[in-house]
């Protein structure tokens, strides 16, 4: 366990010496902010760009559960961007540079190691969405209109088992490419893949791990998803558990 730690804590060290630990949540924090924002000062801006007052009253006004979904969306496409592009190199780069052996001629389980990566990546992932949707929160409830949060926070477990997904579907396709942009390419793909099957094949996929960012929504607006979320919430931990043992396999026979 001491060498787990360690491990650890030299995997956190390095993501703050590359700044992941400053400008990750930043960009999350930014994200979590500009629907509320925008939504707020949407009208001034059109009718500053010369919109008409008549047709600016014919546009709806988002309701604060429309701004928080909304915000859902834009972690769903440009947050996952940012995480994909953060982590695709987490056991590429070191094997190529070599780092990874000179750990690894330690006494080190290779299972150790990639779960001390994926332990970082988890740590520095759920800080930086969970800041960024309570920025969301809290400038929704002062520009658009209250939110419970009591709806809010299932929804934000929820989403944040989503994020631990891809990111150990980007820790997988880590282990087993040299490139970084077929790593972030698959793993987008992957993603993407996920949700699109679960929307046009609901019937057929309801296990899949594509359902928990829609239900994360649903649970803003509606404070129960249409779904039944112990299937998918259960075949998405089992699938996290096997992605980081077949990424453990992988790196192993990749560097033995």
């Amino acid at each position: 366990m001491t060498q787990w730690l360690v491990l650890f804590k030299k995997e956190n060290l390095e993501m703050w010496r590359n700044h992941k630990w400053l400008w990750v949540p930043l960009v999350f924090i930014l994200l979590g902010m500009m629907n509320p924002v925008l939504n707020f000062y949407m009208p001034q801006i059109l009718e500053a760009n010369g919109i008409a007052k008549e047709v600016l009253l014919t546009i709806p006004i988002p309701t604060a559960a429309d701004t928080m979904i909304k915000t859902l969306s834009q972690f769903n496409t440009l947050g996952i961007l940012v995480l994909v592009l953060s982590f695709m190199g987490t056991l590429a780069s070191e094997r190529q540079n070599g780092s990874a052996i000179m750990v690894l001629v330690k006494p080190v389980a290779h299972l150790s190691y990639v779960t001390t990566k994926w332990a970082g990546m988890f740590s520095l992932t759920i800080l930086s969405f969970v800041l960024g949707y309570l920025a969301a929160w809290y400038y929704t409830g002062q520009l658009i209109g209250d939110v419970d949060f009591a709806q809010v926070w299932p929804s934000l477990l929820i989403y944040s088992l989503w994020l631990l997904f891809v990111l150990s579907v980007t820790l997988l396709y880590s282990s087993m490419l040299k490139s970084t942009g077929g790593i972030a390419f698959l793993s987008l793909l992957t993603v993407a893949g996920f949700s699109l099957s679960s929307q046009l094949l609901t019937r057929y996929m309801k296990w899949s791990p594509g359902h928990l960012s829609k239900a994360a929504g649903d649970l803003v607006t509606k404070g129960s998803s249409q779904n039944q979320l112990w299937l998918p919430i259960g075949v998405t931990i089992i699938l996290i558990i096997g992605l980081i043992y077949g990424a453990a396999s992988i790196s192993k026979r990749k560097l033995s």
